[in-house]
């Protein structure tokens, strides 16, 4: 287990869980922010990790909200650079919102720009903590969001604000649910907009109805209720989550991970672009997974399964309940990846 300040990582199977401790109640600050895109970067370099976990270090604690101490300083610290300025008109407005989000595609082409960019922008801290904070936020997310490997949210506790945020990056997110825990964006309550990706990414997620009902009104949501709307994968018993997740996590192991790259590539840039142009990265992406040799390897294993169990059937013998078992099972065999191995 390899430990930091405010996370701790360990290794079960295939997967990397990624524990945080910030007490008493896992506030999240820019300095967690921090360690946490140095722990996603170094997981993403190592092929034999295949599931990135992150959960609450701290027993029934997961992520209470974003610190408020450092949210207040932005009220000063955004006069200091004259943001608060730059959005009061239509023209300057503009060209904050633009000229940042140019600067977000050249981190995103080039690692040495993202890089240069957030030690410029912490080294204006003394002055103004207000772009480094919400860099360092923005980076983070679009890398657990971009992660080459299967991403779960383990909720074991409450989470609020900067937590449902977090965890609406990942590709899954499990809760407790017989301990009353709730999930929410109370942001609106003081006055606020849930400033770390909320407003885009939950109508994304839910629906636009239902993520407006969850961001206006700043009320709570049970584990249940999350579940209802689309919010959560599943939720647990707390004496059983662990053990469920990892269950999860182990079947999940076995995805081929060029293709679960792929796939995730081709949502999150999809999302972004038109359709016609959505189609064409995931034409792109399909002819970068049939040029692997994992991918020839794994459609001859299943030629040979099928030439077995399903292409010399005798359709005319058979009946719909025996054909829907070969059907399933052979589904079954896939998903439990008990047809090929693949090497990476």
């Amino acid at each position: 287990m390899e430990n930091r300040k405010y996370f701790s990582t360990r290794r079960e199977n295939s997967s990397l869980w990624v524990e945080m401790k910030n007490p008493p109640v896992n506030f999240l600050t820019v300095a967690m922010l921090e360690e946490l895109f140095a722990v996603v970067r170094q997981a993403a370099k190592d092929d034999s990790i295949r599931v990135f976990i992150l959960t609450g270090g701290i027993e029934d604690v997961y992520i209470m909200h974003f610190s408020i101490p450092e949210l207040l300083a932005l009220s000063r610290d955004n006069k200091k650079l004259l943001l608060n300025l730059f959005v009061e008109t239509g023209i300057t407005g503009a060209f904050l919102k633009y000229s940042t989000t140019f600067t977000n595609r050249l981190m995103d082409r080039f690692g040495w720009y993202e890089t240069l960019m957030l030690k410029l922008a912490k080294a204006l801290c003394g002055y103004s903590t207000s772009l480094y904070l919400w860099f360092i936020m923005q980076r983070v997310y679009f890398a657990i969001e971009r992660l080459n490997k299967i991403t779960i949210a383990a909720i074991n506790g409450n989470c609020n604000g900067g937590g449902t945020e977090l965890s609406a990056c990942f590709d899954f997110r499990f809760m407790v649910g017989d301990q009353g825990f709730t999930i929410g964006q109370p942001e609106v309550l003081v006055n606020i907009v849930p400033g770390g990706g909320s407003t885009q990414r939950l109508p994304r997620l839910i629906g636009r109805a239902k993520a407006l009902e969850l961001m206006l009104r700043g009320n709570q949501w049970d584990a249940q209720e999350a579940y209802r709307v689309g919010l959560l994968t599943a939720y647990y018993n707390k004496a059983e989550f662990k053990t469920r997740v990892q269950e999860f996590a182990d079947k999940m192991s076995r995805r081929p991970m060029t293709a679960v790259d792929a796939i995730k590539k081709c949502v999150h840039e999809g999302m972004e672009t038109t359709l016609r142009h959505g189609l064409s990265i995931e034409m792109a992406q399909s002819i970068r997974c049939l040029d692997t040799e994992d991918t020839i390897n794994a459609m001859q294993s299943y030629i040979r399964y099928l030439d077995k169990h399903v292409s010399k059937m005798d359709r005319e013998k058979i009946t719909t309940e025996e054909l829907n078992h070969i059907v399933q099972e052979s589904v079954k065999n896939m998903e439990d990846g008990k047809l090929y191995t693949f090497k990476h």
